[in-house]
């Protein structure tokens, strides 16, 4: 009996390839979400500090110049956060789409799992009907000596 070969081996291997690439690919894209995530909350948690600071306390007495830096440390506060949250976003769309191709390629390798599985059994039922007419060959000849 001739052993069982899957002539799409080579093409499923590239599907796995394919796929753990994709995969790292949606690592990288997640963790720079993460990272965006996590810049945009320390920057709303500095504007918010720095917003403190500018009103100052009934009764307290506070320098012109100082105000006015804070306002602009406060303006400059504001539009890095701007700028993360855009950046945030678009690492949000990138991970997106990596996910979606990921699954894609997860898609793509099960089907030629599930068409070798199919091959599989198709060839082991084969077989089985291949070595059962032999034993009925055999059987058939062992009654015809006796």
């Amino acid at each position: 009996m001739k052993a069982f070969s899957f002539r799409l081996d080579r093409i499923l291997k590239l599907r796995e390839d394919a796929e753990q690439n994709q995969a790292r690919r949606y690592g990288h894209a997640a963790r720079a979400e993460a990272d965006l995530d996590r810049q945009c909350r320390e920057q709303a948690n500095y504007l918010a500090a720095v917003s403190e600071r500018i009103a100052p306390l009934t009764g307290q007495l506070t320098n012109v110049g100082v105000l006015r830096v804070l306002q602009l440390t406060s303006d400059a506060a504001a539009t890095q956060l701007e700028e993360a949250r855009r950046a945030r976003t678009e690492a949000e769309k990138t991970a997106e789409v990596e996910r979606s191709q990921l699954a894609q390629a997860r898609v793509e390798r099960k089907s030629l799992e599930r068409l070798k599985d199919q091959h599989h059994a198709d060839w082991r039922e084969t077989a089985q009907r291949h070595d059962q007419r032999e034993m009925d060959e055999i059987a058939a000849r062992t009654r015809g000596r006796r």
